[in-house]
């Protein structure tokens, strides 16, 4: 019989603290999801963030987790660098599945139960990247959330709210462009290769605005999905300012440009749809430039409601 398919986990922690504390421990009663736990931290060796890890370790002696770090802070790219080049070395192959955490959210394990086959595998079809949706709590920046805890959760999707929760995608990436913030990549599931290729193909990317959408870029792509509801509980954080992130991430729209034009040189179907949609993008962008018409607000869409 086939093993069970089921994703690595990787946490990128940077200066977590309490939040990253938080992560942990929605962690390990879903530890049997996953197929391995790597906790990535980028500090030094005796930094607070590696002693939470460690604790983690400690305190629950039947974990699977390894805790890897880098020893001097790095900047987000070189750390994702790190952990993929620990990844591949460790054996975990291109065509394996990823499931990306951010170290200030958690794992909703009872989003991923019911997704399960009998075995405990994933329905996961390669060549598919899985965004979301995400269950959504708000907190402020000089805040960490303190309850309730059993308040139902805000489902965040990036698909159209009747559907479908399938797209091209060239598609998706414009969609995601024509809102003036940028995606969550917290809770996403895809093949170790996407990460491989951010890595190693060039122009390197220098920065994490985009990230999510250069990692559904890769060639070896052909949709972005969501799944039936949320695998992970991301914190907005309501006090801040989305204009600013939405001017930062349009400096990397080059970068985006270039991995594009690449994609559809190894899926020259999607060249059509790409340049249909680059000028429909262009000419959005002209029009608020001279501010013609309404501001674009951002696309988000609530689909509903759902338990913790």
């Amino acid at each position: 019989m086939a093993p069970a398919i089921r994703p690595v986990l990787v946490v990128m922690d940077y200066r977590g603290g309490e939040r990253f504390q938080r992560c942990l421990d929605s962690i390990h009663p879903a530890e049997h999801l996953f197929s391995r736990i790597v906790i990535s931290v980028t500090s030094a060796m005796d930094s607070a963030d590696m002693a939470l890890a460690q604790a983690y370790l400690a305190s629950h002696v039947d974990s699977k987790a390894e805790v890897i770090c880098t020893g001097v802070e790095l900047p987000t790219m070189q750390h994702q660098a790190f952990w993929v080049e620990y990844l591949q070395r460790t054996g975990v192959l291109g065509s394996d599945w990823i499931y990306w955490l951010a170290y200030d959210d958690e794992v909703r394990a009872s989003g991923i139960v019911p997704l399960l086959d009998s075995d405990g595998s994933w329905p996961l079809t390669p060549g598919t990247a899985y965004f979301g949706p995400w269950a959504m709590r708000h907190e402020k920046a000089d805040t960490v959330f303190a309850g309730p805890w059993d308040a139902p959760l805000e489902s965040w999707t990036s698909f159209p709210i009747e559907g479908p929760t399938e797209l091209p995608v060239v598609e998706w990436i414009a969609r995601q462009l024509r809102q003036p913030t940028y995606m969550q990549m917290s809770g996403s599931v895809c093949s170790f290769e996407s990460f491989q290729q951010v890595r190693d193909r060039r122009p390197r990317k220098t920065g994490p605005m985009r990230i999510e959408m250069a990692v559904a870029a890769a060639t070896c792509n052909r949709t972005v999905a969501e799944f039936p509801e949320p695998i992970s509980i991301i914190y907005g954080r309501s006090n801040s300012d989305r204009a600013s992130y939405g001017r930062s991430a349009r400096k990397e729209d080059l970068h985006l440009a270039a991995w594009l034009t690449r994609y559809v040189g190894s899926h020259p179907t999607e060249l059509p749809r790409l340049l249909g949609e680059g000028f429909s993008l262009v000419g959005a962008r002209l029009g608020l430039g001279r501010k013609k018409g309404p501001a674009v607000v951002e696309d988000w869409v609530v689909r509903g409601m759902v338990r913790p």
